[in-house]
């Protein structure tokens, strides 16, 4: 298993003690999994699992606490999973220009949201440096203008957009289909988790682009196309079944995305 988050591996650790030396677990993100499994495992991989977001112990529960995951503390504002990364969100909403900011926010809140919580980061940052979810939060609301549970539901977005942004998971999302792919024997099955919006539209157009679709929009004539390296065996993805999801609310949002390499 493979985590840049310490505390998510020694979880891990603890759960899969029984299995002894089976379980081996590195320290690392999933845009770096070629070179992990081939220097750290073995070659001849059957099969690799790509979850793309963070537990709910993560984002709510004590091993997240202090790292700025949710508005429902006032902390730091870091949203990081690896410790030591430098780049956190305060440093983002410090540093990202006015058109970076409102490409950050515009991948995720509608229509004239962005806008709204860019100029209102722009000028409090003029004032202040933006530190602590607790801050964030109430600028986000005085920027949003909503209230009650559709404000709360608005700057969870605004939370999310940080979040991709400040641990580069988008990117990193397309790195690590396109090692996974690498690493796996022929016949070998990828199977990608996502959870959100963004990140389904990564995996599934990653997908398409290694099973040989257009490398651009589909709708651009002579758009390139790539040699075939995987099938793809979910046309659609695959989604919790309602037993599921009233066992585990969290898992609503799910989709299951698997391939097959050629």
């Amino acid at each position: 298993g493979i985590d840049a988050d310490p505390h998510a591996l020694e979880i891990a650790q603890t759960r899969l003690a029984d299995f002894g030396d089976r379980v081996k677990l590195v320290r690392g993100r999933y845009e770096r999994v070629a070179e992990i499994v081939e220097s750290v495992f073995f070659d001849n991989v059957a099969a690799l699992l790509i979850d793309t977001d963070v537990s709910m112990d993560q984002l709510l529960g004590p091993v997240g606490r202090g790292r700025g995951f949710t508005h429902s503390r006032d902390e730091p504002l870091l949203m990081t999973l690896d410790p030591d990364q430098e780049t956190t969100a305060a440093s983002l909403l410090r540093d990202l220009s006015e058109g970076e900011l409102l490409e950050v926010f515009g991948q995720v809140l509608r229509g004239g949201e962005a806008p709204k919580v860019v100029r209102a980061i722009v000028r409090e940052r003029a004032e202040e440096p933006i530190e602590r979810t607790g801050q964030f939060t109430r600028l986000l609301a005085r920027a949003l203008g909503r209230s009650g549970p559709a404000l709360k539901k608005r700057i969870s977005a605004a939370y999310l957009a940080m979040r991709l942004a400040t641990n580069r998971d988008l990117t990193a999302l397309r790195s690590g289909i396109e090692g996974a792919v690498e690493v796996l024997r022929p016949g070998g099955v990828l199977a990608v988790l996502t959870y959100q919006g963004l990140t389904h539209r990564v995996a599934r157009r990653t997908l398409r682009e290694l099973e040989g679709g257009s490398a651009g929009p589909a709708r651009l004539i002579g758009a390139p196309q790539r040699e075939a390296r995987i099938e793809v065996l979910t046309r659609r993805p695959v989604r919790p079944s309602s037993a599921e999801t009233e066992r585990n609310a969290a898992a609503r949002s799910a989709a299951l995305f698997a391939a097959r390499k050629l």
